[in-house]
């Protein structure tokens, strides 16, 4: 009879206990949520007299957009983040293939300002198979990193 009880008054704890796990969010999961958006981009050339590739501008943003949706996070509407091109420099595409890294490197190098901050963020390619355009989009990958 007493162990009975016993299990009776175990299973009941448990059931207990079990009902008590709810899902409560707590302050730092609300932080979280809050955090899954961050702000959109506008981007200007100002690197003097530079040329920079057209497309460019557009693969920045791919790159920036195609990121935030692998990381599950949201662009906002009305939240802008500025950005400039401080440098630019493209090798020709045939030049590229035919004496990679000989034919000198692909650079870009963006200046981003949010919320007072200001961040670097630049890189550059030196391969005879990835030139100006994957190079964009791999700064807007960058751009993301540095303002989620």
């Amino acid at each position: 009879m007493i162990r009975i009880k016993n299990l009776l008054i175990a299973t009941f704890l448990a059931i207990v206990a079990s009902g008590c796990a709810t899902n409560i969010q707590t302050a730092s999961s609300i932080k979280q949520d809050t955090k899954s958006q961050v702000p959109n981009i506008a981007i200007k050339v100002d690197c003097g007299n530079c040329q920079v590739k057209v497309g460019t501008q557009e693969l920045i943003i791919a790159g920036y957009k195609e990121s935030a949706a692998n990381s599950g996070v949201n662009i906002s509407d009305s939240d802008f983040a500025n950005l400039k091109i401080k440098e630019f420099s493209a090798r020709d595409d045939v030049a590229r293939f035919l004496v990679g890294a000989f034919a000198g490197k692909d650079e870009i190098k963006v200046e981003i300002t949010y919320k007072d901050k200001v961040f670097i963020v630049e890189d550059y390619y030196r391969n005879a198979w990835q030139g100006a355009d994957s190079l964009a989009r791999k700064i807007g990958a960058l751009v993301f990193e540095k303002l989620k």
